[in-house]
């Protein structure tokens, strides 16, 4: 019932988004235009903290916020911040790798995460659905890329702990005007009440439930990607989180 709720909520959208389509258009095509274009970190997506003998292996996957748009190093992004806190919390050491791109959508990370070998992790970190409220994605498509996404990460035999991020709050980045902003904002709702659905159904993943902060201050100078001052209180969270469910096992 949630979910035939929420695709004719989203059929209602797209009817709204056809009738106002050349003014959203016109914005988009503006907000693209004229947004700063942020660097991605240069140095390797990998390192280590020192701990006990036990070793935790973090991975954190998925699209600009994970990937360190507008952040000088990784070890200052969203997972690198994370594995450092989860090594002050264990005391053991945690490895970590970032496996992420900008502007990727749902579909596109499974077909990153199917080119790799493997995936070696414990913990594996998954902020994601920015980039599929910029393409209107459909609910019915995102849960079923969610499910995938999951079984992915369990088939090479190892059962890691799976946490996902809300979808970024793009109704609320401070660049996009309205009715664009209504627009999306719109459509991440719609996405995030599928995500939750989907992994209340699911035994194997997990999602963190505390939200992006409110405030300008918690975004970069383009007024899409998060800044240093977001990154702290979320990767706390995303600790904290982990910890809990990891005692829980």
């Amino acid at each position: 019932m949630k979910s035939l709720f929420i695709y004719v909520g989203a059929l209602f959208g797209y009817l709204v988004i056809g009738l106002l389509f050349p003014w959203l258009w016109y914005q988009g095509t503006r907000l693209k235009r004229d947004v700063l274009r942020l660097p991605t970190p240069i140095d390797s997506p990998f390192g280590s903290s020192a701990g006990n003998d036990r070793a935790l292996n973090l991975l954190g996957l998925g699209e600009s916020p994970m990937a360190g748009v507008g952040i000088p190093k990784h070890s200052l992004t969203l997972t690198g911040l994370t594995a450092h806190k989860l090594n002050r919390l264990l005391g053991c050491q945690v490895n970590w790798k970032v496996l992420a791109k900008n502007g990727l959508t749902l579909k596109q990370l499974n077909n990153l995460i199917i080119e790799q070998s493997s995936v070696k992790a414990d913990v594996v970190l998954i902020s994601i659905g920015g980039n599929d409220v910029f393409k209107l994605t459909p609910p019915w498509l995102w849960e079923s890329y969610l499910v995938k996404c999951v079984k992915l990460l369990l088939c090479s035999g190892k059962k890691p702990l799976i946490l996902f991020s809300p979808v970024p709050p793009v109704g609320r980045f401070p660049a996009i005007p309205n009715p664009l902003r209504f627009v999306f904002g719109y459509w991440e709702i719609l996405l995030q009440i599928s995500l939750t659905n989907v992994i209340n159904k699911l035994d194997d993943a997990h999602l963190l439930n505390d939200r992006f902060p409110d405030g300008k201050e918690y975004y970069l100078e383009d007024g899409i990607h998060p800044s240093p001052l977001a990154y702290g209180p979320w990767s706390e969270k995303l600790a904290i989180k982990t910890v809990e469910l990891m005692d829980q096992n």
